[in-house]
């Protein structure tokens, strides 16, 4: 659901969201992962990637079409027909962002261990020889655990005493521990590029993303004692809202995914941004800082080559996604909106032809 609002409303809204959704997105483990519809649409998955087991094959070539992608079309052309489809046509759609969009995100490394505290995370990477390490504070409120939790990238982006005093713990992550701005293409700095070379084409979004990934694989291992690994929630605002985004694309453990302005390069559909007066240019995004992969240069000036657009990439969180507008695209809604009628238009998951 896309909302826009005053930035008065922005913060309250949120957190509504958030307790309310990550309160049914525990339940359901207490539950047994009840199959009702309203249990279904906020829970969280056991891993970070259900379909990573399915064969994708990338189209050789790319064709220009100004119109969006069909989300529940295969790359072969045939559209799915069940719900039990949608599992490896989600890992096409995450196939072509990581290819064409944001970089590579790797699986879980070799070795992932770590702490969590009351106050604080911390994380340890091994992988092929190479080691990296990072933390992330948390902040808890009254009761007794284990907590819902909600990653706030950057540390802002919604009302953290409120969604504390609401029952939710805060988990305050850092993305430039994990991925610097202000880095070249050809040396990117932080914990990932640590790991996997600094001339890596992942883009920062993707890198922050798979940062996010290892603290979660961090609380699974903790045992549940004060944070409940499956029912966490992500938010950011602006280029953390760009960051929000893509965690809740890249990894199907957030059982929230709520972006705040996260404009070009977030969950707007880049075919939309060329003609939007006052929207970011994706030639900007692109060289602003190097929060998209390498790849993306090429349709800088051709979105309508893209075949892996914000709007499809949203179909992969959508049912567990929700968008905070202000100042926002127009194409931010536009997508959200036209996926959501596709989705409205299935019965018992298996995709209709609505437009």
């Amino acid at each position: 659901m896309s909302i826009s609002l005053g930035r008065f409303q922005i913060r309250s809204t949120v957190v509504a969201l958030t307790v309310a959704a990550l309160t049914v997105a525990g339940a359901v483990t207490v539950l047994a992962r009840t199959t009702s519809a309203a249990a279904e649409s906020v829970a969280a998955a056991p891993v970070e990637d259900e379909g990573a087991d399915c064969a994708v094959t990338l189209p050789g070539s790319l064709t220009s079409d100004s119109r969006l992608p069909d989300p529940f079309t295969r790359l072969n052309g045939t559209r799915i027909t069940t719900k039990a489809d949608w599992r490896c046509r989600r890992a096409e759609i995450s196939e072509l962002a990581q290819r064409y969009v944001y970089g590579d995100k790797p699986a879980k490394p070799t070795s992932v261990t770590g702490t969590v505290s009351g106050t604080n995370i911390t994380v340890n990477v091994n992988h092929n020889g190479r080691s990296a390490s990072f933390s992330a504070s948390v902040q808890l409120p009254s009761g007794t655990g284990p907590f819902p939790a909600v990653v706030v990238v950057g540390g802002f982006g919604a009302d953290t005493a409120t969604i504390r005093a609401a029952g939710a713990a805060v988990i305050s992550y850092d993305p430039l521990a994990v991925g610097r701005e202000g880095t070249p293409r050809n040396n990117k700095q932080g914990a990932f590029y640590t790991i996997y070379g600094n001339t890596s084409s992942t883009g920062l979004l993707a890198a922050w993303a798979w940062g996010v990934s290892r603290i979660i694989d961090v609380i699974e291992q903790s045992g549940g004692s004060i944070l409940k690994a499956d029912a966490m929630g992500v938010t950011g605002c602006s280029r953390y809202g760009k960051s929000a985004f893509a965690i809740g694309v890249f990894d199907q453990r957030i059982a929230l995914t709520m972006p705040i302005e996260s404009g070009s390069a977030g969950a707007p559909i880049f075919r939309g941004i060329p003609g939007e007066t006052g929207s970011q240019p994706l030639s900007s995004a692109y060289n602003e800082q190097p929060w998209l992969g390498d790849a993306f240069s090429q349709f800088t000036g051709n979105p309508n080559t893209v075949v892996a657009t914000g709007f499809s990439s949203t179909a992969s969180p959508l049912r567990r996604m929700w968008t905070v507008r202000y100042f926002s695209t127009r194409s931010t809604g536009f997508g959200v909106v036209q996926l959501a009628r596709r989705l409205s238009a299935s019965r018992d998951g298996v995709p209709g032809s609505a437009v």
